[in-house]
């Protein structure tokens, strides 16, 4: 049984996402007025109450989130994989973050959104989509399609899936508490993450039945 099944509903999901994105995108790198009003509104409601303990719970959850740990966790998760017989869908998690990363840097070149105004001196490079969150989304999904699915009680299922939600949205909302991102930011970066991913589930489903071809990858699972 491969591991993702060919879903017919895929490019209908795949060209609302585009879509979307394309719209928020487009907005932002026009300045839109729309956009922000909807960035203020959501940010005044975050960061309205700012106590010390939020503070430090929202720079762990960031620091947790970086980019350069997102490559780290997938390593595990590749190494974990390879180890159980599963080294198409090793190789495959390693492929969509890599091409994954390839794709939102552009996309934060093409429309060079400036930072939000006071965001630590950490926080360099432009704003829109937030790696971050871009990374969090991929390294969930990976979990999400791959782990959640071997796991034969279904309540414990659903728990890791309420816990990897409640994950997502507190990297979202760190992002922008932490004056790192707009709201927006974090939302392009799911929309571009999701897309993305719809794009990695239809190349494995195409390759992986012939990869289990090659010698390395004879007696893999796919």
């Amino acid at each position: 049984m491969m591991l993702f099944n060919r879903d017919r509903d895929r490019p209908w999901k795949l060209t609302l996402a585009t879509a979307l994105f394309l719209v928020v995108a487009i907005y932002i790198k026009a300045q839109n007025a729309y956009v922000d009003f909807l960035d203020s509104s959501i940010v005044d409601v975050i960061q309205k109450n700012q106590p010390g303990w939020k503070t430090l719970l929202y720079r762990g959850v960031t620091s947790l989130a970086e980019p350069k740990l997102d490559i780290i966790w997938v390593l595990i998760l590749a190494f974990l994989l390879w180890g159980f017989k599963f080294k198409i869908p090793a190789l495959w998690c390693l492929a969509t973050l890599a091409g994954g990363d390839v794709i939102a840097s552009l996309v934060k070149n093409l429309v060079k959104r400036a930072r939000p105004t006071g965001h630590l001196a950490i926080d360099n490079g432009y704003s829109f989509p937030s790696g971050h969150v871009f990374g969090t989304f991929l390294l969930v999904a990976m979990i999400w399609v791959i782990l959640v699915p071997m796991i034969m009680a279904s309540w414990k299922a659903w728990l890791v899936r309420i816990l990897l939600i409640v994950w997502m949205v507190l990297v979202m909302v760190s992002r922008v508490y932490l004056n790192a991102h707009f709201p927006t930011d974090t939302i392009g970066a799911v929309l571009l993450a999701y897309l993305w991913l719809q794009i990695a589930e239809g190349l494995y489903i195409r390759l992986a039945p012939m990869m289990q071809s090659w010698p390395l990858l004879k007696k893999s699972e796919i």
